[in-house]
């Protein structure tokens, strides 16, 4: 299925993260070429605080429902209590895969290559998360740095990588020195696609947090607001 994903020429990855079925739906008309269904989704549908709060069981519901409306490939995020050891990620991993899930997206830098060496030798594809990560704290890196995590990574198998929230100069060099596509999440600068989630995309959120932060001036507020006004 990562296959689908090959990067041809002239053409720029869109994926975005799903929660429903009328989400996929937009998606698939606006020709995105795959689907996440991130962990976002327990803070902007099911109301946790964190990220870190998403289970296993709550990705592999909204899987359950996204494979009976589209075709496209489907990313799902690993859940940060699946990383406790590699034992419950590959449990996990496999779970997430059986319900519907393509590819595995795993954050995090050096101390995730062997999982990625595991799960790529159990023919699980995996892309990788990079930079920002919120399942965890990390320490901003240098460029050089990003770039060497990010060729360990492609060593270990990874098929796709997501460079999260990094700077232009850091984006460049990992482009530099992988050959795998490279997808950015808030900067795209020299990625071959971008990510993000359904709301920011249609401009209903502020700021580039993880949050429900509404822009209320934005324009699918304001039509909703003008839509339920009564007409006189």
């Amino acid at each position: 299925m990562i296959n689908k994903l090959k990067i041809k020429k002239n053409n720029f990855l869109k994926i975005m993260s799903c929660y429903d079925a009328t989400s996929v739906t937009m998606a698939k008309l606006i020709g995105c070429d795959a689907i996440l269904v991130g962990d976002s989704i327990g803070i902007l549908n099911l109301g946790y605080k964190n990220t870190t709060d998403v289970n296993l069981k709550n990705l592999i519901e909204v899987l359950k429902i996204i494979k009976k409306v589209t075709s496209l490939p489907i990313i799902a995020d690993l859940p940060s209590h699946s990383l406790k050891n590699n034992q419950l990620a590959i449990s996990h991993a496999k779970k997430l895969i059986k319900y519907g899930a393509n590819i595995i997206k795993i954050e995090g830098h050096d101390e995730i290559s062997q999982l990625v060496a595991t799960l790529t030798k159990k023919n699980i594809d995996i892309c990788t998360h990079i930079g920002i990560t919120p399942q965890k704290y990390s320490t901003k890196k240098t460029p050089a740095e990003y770039a060497r995590i990010a060729r360990e990574h492609e060593c270990s198998g990874a098929k796709l990588i997501v460079l999260s929230k990094m700077s232009n100069a850091s984006n460049k060099k990992v482009s530099e020195n992988i050959s795998i596509p490279i997808v950015g999440y808030k900067n795209t600068n020299f990625c071959h696609g971008k990510v993000d989630v359904m709301y920011a995309a249609l401009g209903l959120l502020k700021g580039d947090e993880i949050k429900i932060n509404i822009n209320q001036q934005s324009t699918v507020f304001k039509q909703l607001i003008n839509f339920f006004q009564k007409k006189s």
